[in-house]
């Protein structure tokens, strides 16, 4: 997830213009490609998923997806819409199979947070200050410890961390 340095995922009205100049780094520079390997399927909120939907292209071709959701879905491309509190979704979904899920969007990531169901947080930090907008961390509740893995420099210059859970 893609990250001002004051922490906002989005800039004002969901804006995410702010982004555009470091929209250069491949999916193999990112790490992107090897995730969408090893991930069995896609977990978003419906803000993001309504966001990811007016893009001229679908960037989820061939995988599946779920969007934690009340309203109803009209599904576009084989997504489907799923309720309740992200352990209940994510332990309905192990019962089908699914293993490895890549959660996405502000508030599901938040509530993944708080439930302490991340195993591996991944942040790229663009070198630019919002002042306001729609943060990441806005709403967590609890203390959660987290240790630096790994961090690199990509070639846009968004600075990548991934966090894993402190013991």
């Amino acid at each position: 997830m893609a990250l001002s340095l004051d922490g906002f995922i989005a800039g004002p009205d969901h804006d995410l213009s702010w982004l555009e100049p470091f929209g250069q780094d491949s999916a193999e520079d990112t790490g992107y490609a090897a995730l969408m390997a090893r991930t069995d399927l896609l977990l978003m909120g419906r803000r993001t998923y309504d966001a990811v939907s007016a893009f001229s292209e679908w960037p989820y071709a061939g995988k599946a997806v779920a969007v934690l959701t009340h309203r109803p879905l009209a599904p576009q491309h084989g997504e489907r819409g799923v309720q309740g509190d992200l352990p209940t979704v994510l332990n309905g979904l192990a019962r089908e199979g699914v293993r490895s899920v890549y959660l996405d969007g502000g508030q599901a990531v938040r509530q993944g947070l708080q439930a302490r169901v991340i195993d591996r947080l991944t942040l790229s930090w663009a070198p630019v200050v919002l002042g306001h907008g729609v943060s990441l961390l806005q709403g967590c509740t609890s203390r959660i410890g987290f240790q630096v893995h790994s961090s690199r420099l990509l070639p846009s210059g968004l600075v990548q961390t991934v966090y894993l859970p402190a013991s």
